[in-house]
């Protein structure tokens, strides 16, 4: 029986939060509410399930439980580092360009009133998914490996996590209006916290690796994987009060983020229209010079589209500083590890962070122009021109090119530069370069590959998703999920899938003369099988969306394009008259729902 969420009243009759316990009623009514909390935690059961499967035949039981905890606590930080910060980023910036978030202040409602009913509509879904996975996490208690100190600590420290997330997204939010801006700096400002501040601080400590590093930089305390770090035992036992002083800066960081929005949302909503923009604003925006304006007209000649996707300047500046970070991860990766081996765990927060970060970015791009043009009317009127979808397409992969090329081939060189230097110092050390030449190229190989793939998998999934989901809001998170995040987490799940292959297969594989000629030995367990299954992903993904980019694009821009049941990859369009049908149904639909 579902039961609402009453009013919080004082004496006398008095309803303090009325939007939080608005909200509240709403959320135990909707359907949603329940069903996240069973997916999340039918999830989580079967990845327990998977790995007690795979990885138990490979490995003593006492161990088990260990494993299935660190990989269930690994797939619950990523819950919350990587997806939490999408659901609150555009939260207030929405209201500001919609212009609504003025309304609010209109009535007796008071700026904490309205900050926490936002932050609640937009989170308590986050919140409920995270709720299904706790109950799993404790599943290892039961076998062995895991202390009941150890489960409570690494839940407490997740649950810090999500609140930390969302009240950075919502802080993100308040002081954005425009929504690329307010999903990259939400996910920018955590994983900059969570990995990329505290790997640079140890680059700093350590003079790039002259100096010994011994201890952790202070700045890791706000860091919330690190909180979870430092909840194992073997870290707690060690030093118990940097647990708990991680634990509360974190928190109060999430307090910090939430008076800020408050304090701040009563003043950014305004628009003054006395105020004019200053120069160094448009010059980072637009380079609005001479040189910029002949250039621009000369593309608008060319094709508007490119003119007006390819306008911006600003993002030349992020790709840039991303590439920056690249260089120090190589950096890292060539000398920091043969200088300082004790730099491995704050590595792995900067690198992953890093690769996440850049993927955002890279989907916040794709996804960007069409967003934009829906909001602002501009695709509308494009479509009613004579301007052919190719044409339009064109412009639109014209712009990305020139965000992404020049990038895209400052980090390849990087990557020869980490093939060369590696083969190099492992000649001069110990004279066995040779011998791990081919363990270069393949890392260095397979890292460029599913990079470009990844690159093209998400501008091509982004511009359709962004052109014909009815929520367009969700468009980044939902690029962001199918390319990387969800192949990702299967990808990390998957360490035991010999365990399911035929042995027969599997001893064929190994012993294949060509095989072991080109990959070595151990083929079923080399990163060239891993490699091959991501870039086959991505073309896939690249072959869907750009057949329906090319076969659906007016109907999926009018709103009037259904996903049917047909094949993922059918290459078959329906009928006329099922176009039709389908045209005329959504049309009905969206009278009725605006009351015509």
């Amino acid at each position: 029986m579902r039961v609402a969420a009453a009013p919080i009243i004082l004496g006398g009759g008095v309803t303090i939060l009325p939007i939080v316990s608005r909200e509240l009623r709403v959320a135990a009514r909707r359907n949603k509410t329940y069903w996240l909390r069973v997916a999340a935690a039918a999830a989580a059961l079967l990845v327990c399930a998977w790995l007690c499967y795979g990885v138990g035949m490979q490995q003593p039981a006492a161990n088990l439980g260990k494993t299935v905890f660190s990989s269930l606590t690994i797939l619950a930080f990523a819950y919350c580092l990587l997806v939490a910060p999408f659901v609150t980023a555009d939260s207030v910036s929405e209201e500001k360009r919609d212009g609504t978030l003025g309304l609010l202040f209109l009535t007796e409602l008071r700026s904490l009133d309205v900050v926490l009913g936002k932050w609640l509509a937009t989170s308590i879904s986050a919140f409920y998914g995270l709720l299904g996975i706790l109950p799993a996490l404790g599943l290892p208690l039961l076998m062995g490996g895991v202390t009941p100190g150890e489960y409570w600590r690494t839940a407490l420290a997740v649950v810090n996590a999500i609140l930390f997330s969302l009240t950075a997204g919502m802080c993100v939010s308040t002081l954005s209006r425009d929504q690329s801006k307010a999903v990259l700096g939400s996910v920018v400002l955590v994983l900059g916290l969570t990995g990329l501040i505290p790997g640079l601080f140890v680059v700093m400590e350590s003079g790039f690796f002259i100096r010994p590093f011994n201890q952790f930089p202070t700045v890791a305390l706000a860091s919330p994987a690190y909180t979870g770090y430092l909840a194992l035992d073997a870290s707690y036992r060690t030093g118990p009060q940097n647990y708990w002083l991680s634990l509360a800066v974190v928190h109060c960081m999430s307090w910090v983020f939430m008076m800020i929005t408050a304090v701040s949302m009563p003043r950014v909503w305004r628009e003054n229209p006395h105020e004019s923009p200053m120069r160094h604003k448009w010059l980072m925006r637009f380079g609005y010079t001479a040189g910029w304006k002949r250039v621009y007209r000369k593309r608008l000649e060319q094709n508007p589209v490119f003119a007006v996707a390819g306008r911006l300047r600003w993002p030349h500046f992020v790709f840039w500083t991303l590439v920056c970070l690249v260089a120090l991860n190589v950096f890292w990766i060539t000398f920091g590890y043969r200088q300082n081996m004790s730099s491995y765990q704050f590595h792995q927060y900067f690198s992953h962070a890093l690769v996440f970060t850049n993927r955002v970015w890279i989907t916040v791009m794709a996804c960007r122009f069409f967003l934009e043009a829906r909001r602002t009317g501009a695709l509308e009127l494009i479509l009613t021109t004579p301007v052919p979808v190719r044409t339009l397409l064109r412009g639109h992969w014209r712009a990305l090119r020139r965000f992404f090329v020049l990038p895209i081939v400052a980090i390849a060189v990087l990557h020869v530069f980490y093939v060369v230097v590696n083969w190099r110092l492992a000649n001069l050390q110990s004279g066995v370069g040779g011998m791990l030449l081919q363990s270069y190229l393949l890392a260095a190989g397979s890292s460029l590959i599913n990079f470009l793939t990844d690159v093209l998998a998400l501008c091509y999934v982004g511009s359709w998703l962004s052109l014909s989901l009815r929520k367009p809001g969700f468009a980044v998170l939902y690029t962001f999920a199918l390319v990387i995040l969800g192949p990702w987490t299967i990808g990390y799940f998957l360490p035991g899938l010999s365990t399911i292959l035929p042995a027969s297969l599997v001893v064929r594989l190994n012993t294949n003369n060509l095989l072991r000629a080109l990959f070595g030995t151990g083929f079923v367990y080399y990163p060239v099988a891993r490699t091959l299954a991501w870039v086959s992903k991505n073309l896939l993904l690249v072959i869907w969306a750009r057949s329906k980019l090319r076969r659906h694009f007016r109907s999926a821009a009018a709103q009037t394009y259904r996903y049917d049941k047909r094949p993922f990859f059918s290459s078959h369009p329906p009928s006329p008259k099922r176009s039709r049908a389908l045209e005329i149904e959504s049309l009905a639909a969206a009278e009725t729902s605006t009351g015509h």
